[in-house]
């Protein structure tokens, strides 16, 4: 198997790109988790019940949610070049020298085309990724809450109140929210007398019963996680937060490229296009990470909130917090400030600025681990 006259064959390409994904994903995942906890933090009411938090006892609990993203990753990439692929020969026409190929504005549509379709397969993914890192915060939470007395999913063991369990004990934001706690979330005021405690209810609604069970075992496997979020949200629930994870695709690929390919040129202004591509310009290694580092920065800069925006409405209690994507944004700033919206823009910025060069790196490497095999034989007369 050996490169075609204009590039990698597409079964190589599919290997070296979907290794390189997985490979990327699961190094930067660390990044992932710090800026999902980040952006979901609830720091307040931790400090004025005294909670301890989240506390990793290994490594182990800060890359749950990984295979998730390293699944997701994969995904896009393999629809990535199979639908770049397919779009870009559909529209490419014949040339005089009986060859097909495809004019710039046909490049750009073939590159929407695929971009849309990528983006629709991790929306799925980066909802259960959410949902087993908040799932793992649970967990830890549970096993290190000091008082065993209190039950911080929000079970009220105590006796009716006028004022909402949320003011009188630490509630985690990572449990499923019963519709009883809800009300006691909007409203601001405690049960209703006229109600027994949740405890004490014999026949809680069925959707209520889920959400305690789940709350009490929160899934910290792939599978196990897919089943708890079908059991409660059904299909719908695995694609909240579309229009938003496609904003933010949007802006972020747009920020990138466009700052990238000024940052560069400002750098060899006398570069022709033709000469190099986005790879291969002959820059030093302190200019390539000045480049990322930049273009990584514009990023954070256009999409950090849409990102911040994305994980509150694809949270385990987004689809009854959150209306859409300006409410959101608004309740956001309301109760975090401007500092909210960019919560995580420091982890989320270095995964993004190492992102692009260590894909490149493992990609040229398995690439030409490819090749080589493939030009070597075996058996010799």
């Amino acid at each position: 198997m050996s490169s075609t006259e204009h590039g990698d064959s597409l079964l190589t390409a599919l290997v070296s790109g979907c290794s390189s994904a997985a490979f990327v994903a699961f190094a930067t995942f660390p990044l992932d988790f710090l800026k999902t906890s980040a952006q979901l933090d609830n720091s307040h009411q931790l400090k004025k019940f005294n909670a301890p938090g989240f506390q990793p006892s290994s490594i182990a609990q800060i890359m749950k949610g990984s295979s998730a993203l390293v699944t997701g990753n994969v995904l896009k990439n393999f629809t990535r070049i199979l639908s770049y692929n397919w779009s870009s020969n559909f529209m490419a026409i014949d040339s005089r020298s009986d060859q097909k190929k495809t004019s710039a504005p046909r490049v750009v549509i073939a590159g929407a085309m695929s971009a849309t379709i990528e983006t629709f397969l991790i929306i799925p993914t980066e909802r259960i990724k959410i949902t087993m890192i908040q799932n793992q915060i649970l967990a830890n939470e549970i096993a290190n809450f000091p008082d065993k007395n209190i039950d911080i999913t929000g079970v009220d063991k105590h006796h009716k109140s006028s004022q909402s369990i949320f003011a009188r004990q630490y509630v985690s934001p990572h449990s499923y929210y019963t519709h009883n706690l809800l009300t006691q979330l909007k409203s601001g005021k405690g049960a209703s007398k006229f109600q027994p405690p949740m405890h004490a209810v014999k026949g809680p609604s069925a959707m209520d019963a889920l959400k305690l069970e789940f709350n009490k075992t929160p899934a910290l496997t792939l599978l196990g996680t897919i089943r708890q979020m079908y059991a409660i949200h059904q299909l719908r629930g695995f694609f909240n937060g579309t229009f938003i994870t496609y904003a933010r695709q949007i802006g972020s690929s747009a920020a990138w490229f466009s700052t990238y390919n000024a940052t560069r040129q400002l750098l060899d202004p006398h570069t022709k296009t033709e000469e190099q591509n986005w790879f291969r310009f002959q820059h030093s290694a302190w200019q390539s990470i000045g480049l990322h580092v930049i273009s990584a920065a514009a990023v954070i800069a256009a999409t950090q909130p849409l990102d911040v925006i994305k994980t509150h409405i694809q949270s385990k209690n987004g689809y009854m917090l959150y209306k859409d994507s300006l409410s959101t944004a608004y309740k956001i700033f309301v109760r975090k400030g401007i500092m909210g919206l960019f919560a995580g823009s420091v982890p989320r910025g270095v995964k993004i600025g190492i992102n692009g060069s260590l894909t490149a790196l493992f990609y040229q490497w398995i690439d030409g681990g490819i090749n080589t095999l493939a030009t070597k034989t075996v058996f010799t007369d």
